[in-house]
């Protein structure tokens, strides 16, 4: 048990110490330094702005940065200090500085807020040497980049010149050249020896620029560089051109970040429209942007189809239960009438709701013979057939505004479908995407109709009618001569009192 605890430890050690390299790989550092409020040199407007604006630009690319603004000869020797540490073994390293700078005796040199600089033994001991920051950058393993926005004029030139004390004595303006090395990107605000201007916005015109080509992805360092360079030249009309001293094996990237392309390929068949709105607003001037609203019109165009589809369904969905129970109304009422009719006719009940006697039962002769049907016996059943051709109307009506109804919910559906572009999305409707209506009267099939005839011998009133399974006949079904006429016919018949001549008209 023991040995397997220890086999566990010592493979889960081996796994922690290889993943080190893994949890150490591109480390990024910069030191970012601002001065502006000189004592004994004219005070910069938007060198702090310009620090400021960079190390969030850094932070945001994935840099731990030690900055500092408007420090003094001991705050920058600690900043440098501070910095020199953080970049042992880094994968990339950046030095960007903003403020008075000069060149002496072809060296460069940085200088803080406090620094009186009255000839070289100052120039030595009041300022910090740009070497000093090289040797601080090298100790990264990686990327070594150091951006001068310092090549301003030289406040120090009558002074220093006015106290010359070697005959190897050199002041000039702007920055002198500095010594190629490999793996090391020097970016300077103009060309070495000029002098580069201060601005008149919040920054400074190299500084505007690199913090904005610093947002854009997927930018690698020397393409990133060369846009600074075209914007300065364009933002000074000609008179400020940044300087570039490339030597690097690879391609290096400041911002790792997924390019607008990298985005919408993964976009460009999403149904999101809040992330399609963010790439967007994030990049307006994008070569995508006009893809992406198109995209983002089309979804809006699905959406707005979606809710009209689903009020449509909601609304015809009401409409058809109603016209189904209209419909189950109108039928029921139809079959209670022909039932009423088809019994009438069956001689069910008479008049007055008495059963009929049986044909067999035992004559008697009549004493006197009755009227053969009252006068209210036929208005009953024309009553009974009048309502039950209302009846069949009323569900022939239905059934045409079913049908209408059917083809109302499709036009409104293609209208809806017309509404989203063409591009396939949502095709053209054929036919509604539900049946139409079910029909609730089931077919009807041609009766066989049965002539039959019964007598009643307590009131000698004599019904005649056909099958009661025989729908409503109506006023053009009447037989000739009238329903009493044929009453009697048949009564006479049954009776043996001759008659029957006319009976072949009433069948």
């Amino acid at each position: 048990m023991n040995a397997a605890l220890k086999l566990c430890a010592l493979a889960a050690l081996l796994a922690q110490l290889l993943a080190l390299p893994a949890l150490a790989q591109d480390r990024r550092v910069a030191l970012v330094i601002g001065n502006s409020a000189y004592k004994n040199a004219p005070a910069l407007p938007n060198t702090v702005n310009d620090a400021r604006d960079t190390a969030e630009a850094l932070r945001k690319v994935g840099f731990e940065v030690v900055d500092g603004v408007d420090l003094d000869k001991r705050g920058m020797d600690t900043a440098l200090f501070r910095f020199a540490r953080l970049a042992r073994d880094a994968d990339a390293v950046m030095f960007y500085y903003a403020g008075h700078g000069f060149q002496f005796n072809g060296e460069n040199f940085l200088v803080p807020v406090e620094a009186r600089i009255d000839d070289e033994v100052s120039v030595q001991y009041e300022t910090l040497k740009l070497s000093e920051v090289i040797t601080a950058l090298g100790f990264a393993k990686g990327v070594k980049i150091m951006v001068l926005d310092a090549c301003r004029n030289n406040p120090f030139v009558a002074q220093l010149s006015k106290n010359q004390a070697t005959r190897s004595f050199s002041v000039g303006t702007g920055l002198a050249p500095i010594a190629r090395a490999q793996g090391m990107v020097t970016a300077y605000a103009t060309q070495a020896n000029d002098v580069a201007a201060d601005g008149s916005g919040r920054n400074s015109p190299f500084t505007a620029a690199l913090v904005q080509e610093m947002r854009q992805p997927g930018l690698e360092i020397a393409t990133m560089f060369r846009r600074v360079q075209k914007a300065v030249y364009d933002a000074t009309g000609g008179k400020q051109t940044p300087e570039l001293s490339l030597s690097l094996l690879g391609d290096f990237y400041l911002n790792r970040e997924e390019t607008d392309a990298d985005i919408w390929r993964r976009l460009r068949s999403s149904d999101d429209v809040a992330e399609i709105k963010a790439f967007i607003q994030r990049f307006p001037a994008s070569f995508f942007a006009v893809d992406a609203k198109t995209r983002l019109d089309l979804l809006e165009r699905r959406s707005v189809s979606a809710s009209e589809r689903e009020r449509l369904e909601n609304e015809f969905a009401a409409r058809e239960r109603a016209l189904l129970e209209r419909l189950r109304q109108a039928e029921k009422s139809r079959q209670q009438a022909a039932s009423d009719l088809a019994d009438r006719d069956a001689g069910k009940t008479d008049a007055k709701g008495a059963a009929p006697l049986p044909v067999d039962a035992p004559r008697q002769a009549p004493v006197a013979l009755a009227p053969a049907v009252k006068p209210s016996d036929a208005g009953e059943r024309e009553r009974l057939a009048r309502e039950l051709a209302q009846r069949e109307q009323e569900l022939t009506a239905l059934e045409a505004e079913k049908v209408r109804l059917s083809q109302e919910r499709l036009e409104r559906e293609r209208a809806v479908a017309a509404m989203i572009n063409s591009g396939g999305v949502v095709k053209e409707l054929t036919a509604p995407e539900k049946p139409l209506l079910p029909s609730v009267r089931p077919p009807r099939q041609e009766p066989q109709p049965q002539e039959r005839t019964v007598v009643d011998r307590r009131s000698s009133d004599t019904l005649g009618g056909s099958d009661a399974s025989a729908p409503a006949r109506g006023s053009k079904n009447r037989r000739p001569g009238g329903a009493r006429d044929c009453t009697e016919e048949l009564m006479r018949a049954q009776l043996g009192d001759g008659g029957g001549s006319s009976l072949q008209g009433c069948r």
